[in-house]
């Protein structure tokens, strides 16, 4: 795949640079301060896509051959998103003034949103972390974990970025033979040779947890690197939505470690759940395959995956994966958001290993029980109410409760952006509940579980 996409970007950057205009731009928000943003350049006649971010002051530009085209920017999902056309001429500038309004400001809130797994040049990342920092801020990321392979080479660098407004955290992604995790918030580096078995696995997972660290299983369906020693307990989260896989799908990795999950919640481990970009690009140079002739992408995928049973689920659902992948594979795409008090690495490692979090690529949902957030726990001798918040910058069609792995209520929210609902919840009926919500494929959230108690006398 590397080779083709490669060759297409050659070509991308062959117009770039016989480009025949400019556009300069300035993002701010509705107090006229400046902000961090990505912007997306489309023209769809071209099957063009372009990537860009503004700088730390809110300024960008960018060289483009004539033509029209549809610019998106964005600064995560607590801010709108904005859409605009533009016909570029020959020699032509254009000079740009965005104003981003935020639509709510979680941190009030106590809600932070942050990623748990990204790599920079220190590994296989194709950027250097002040890159890889400014692509989470133009997110809307309030912290981030640095996790690349095997390595705590841009260690130094990626903590000295705090000053940048992000909280910065350091990992690994410790790399094994029979599957990949995470050390977040580690001093030292974690050895990850040899690891053949269920006891070296463990052996790792207690010198992460000997540096006051936390373990995350990563991607455990993977189709390349599966993890296979999952009944081994002593992780502290799983990682059921990796960005570089689409969410929900069953057969492609995120699907299968989403009901894995449910199955643990089931067997009373109340093990959390988390999402992560997984990011390597913060330019996400998939995403023009988004836009590439059916027969191109094909054959590109042919020599990456050549698996039967794959082509033959591209083929049979290329609309939802043309349409996930042009979303991007983004810092924060998807991202957790943790409920703290204080913005502390430590106030966010214990919130993260407690559950008190929700996962999205876009919406906003807040869920609770009599003021129980996400993690914690409800007892009742009666029926109780989930109490339920959604607000987004693109438009919700569903909503979803599951209760102990089951759906017991769905809604149709027809395209609203701010939604609220109470749904009544009968304990006995499940120890756990999770709340969804989806949007145009592949807009989704979910909420940790809110766990239940049915007291005896119910």
């Amino acid at each position: 795949m590397k080779g083709k996409l490669l060759l297409v970007i050659a070509l991308i950057l062959v117009s770039v640079v016989l480009a025949d205009g400019k556009i300069l731009g300035t993002v701010l928000d509705e107090n006229d301060n400046r902000l961090t943003a990505r912007v997306r350049f489309y023209n769809f006649q071209k099957g063009f896509l372009s990537t860009i971010y503004t700088d730390w002051d809110g300024t960008f530009e960018i060289y483009l051959s004539k033509g029209e085209y549809e610019i998106e920017v964005t600064k995560g999902s607590e801010f709108e998103r904005k859409i605009y056309q533009l016909k570029l001429e020959d020699d032509e500038e254009i000079r740009l003034s965005i104003t981003l309004k935020r639509l709510c400001d979680l941190t009030k809130m106590g809600w932070f949103g942050g990623d748990t797994h990204m790599h920079t040049i220190y590994s296989d990342g194709k950027q250097n972390p002040e890159e890889l920092a400014l692509a989470c801020s133009a997110a809307g990321l309030s912290w981030a974990i640095l996790t690349d392979h095997n390595t705590l080479g841009g260690k130094d660098e990626w903590l000295s970025l705090s000053n940048r407004g992000i909280i910065t955290i350091i990992g690994e992604e410790v790399t094994t033979k029979i599957g990949h995790l995470n050390a977040m918030g580690i001093a030292k580096l974690v050895q990850w040779q040899p690891a053949q078995s269920d006891d070296d696995i463990k052996k790792i997972f207690d010198e992460i947890h000997s540096q006051d660290a936390l373990t995350q299983i990563n991607h455990p369906f993977d189709l390349k690197n599966p993890f296979e020693k999952l009944h081994i307990e002593s992780y502290d989260l799983i990682e059921i939505w990796n960005g570089g896989a689409p969410p929900i799908v069953k057969g492609l990795g995120n699907g299968e470690a989403q009901q894995y999950w449910y199955k643990l919640l089931n067997e009373g481990k109340r093990i959390p759940a988390i999402a992560a970009s997984d990011c390597h690009d913060i330019y996400s140079a998939y995403s023009l395959l988004g836009l590439l002739p059916f027969e191109i992408v094909l054959q590109i995928l042919k020599k990456e995956l050549p698996n039967p049973e794959f082509l033959e689920y591209v083929k049979n659902n290329e609309q939802t994966l043309r349409n996930w992948v042009k979303y991007g594979l983004f810092p924060g795409t998807p991202r957790t958001y943790v409920n703290i008090n204080q913005v502390t690495e430590k106030s966010i490692l214990q919130a993260l290993k407690n559950g008190k979090s929700f996962m999205t690529n876009g919406p906003l949902l807040l869920a609770n029980i009599d003021g129980k957030q996400p993690g914690e726990e409800v007892s009742s001798s009666q029926k109780v109410f989930i109490d339920i918040d959604v607000i987004s910058n693109q438009p919700i069609k569903e909503l979803r409760v599951v209760q102990a792995g089951k759906p017991v209520c769905s809604m149709v929210i027809n395209d609203k952006e701010v939604f609220s609902c109470r749904v009544q919840i009968d304990p006995t009926e499940g120890e756990w509940v999770v709340v969804e919500v989806f949007g145009d494929y592949p807009v989704y959230a979910i909420t940790n579980p809110i766990y239940l108690k049915a007291n005896k006398s119910y």
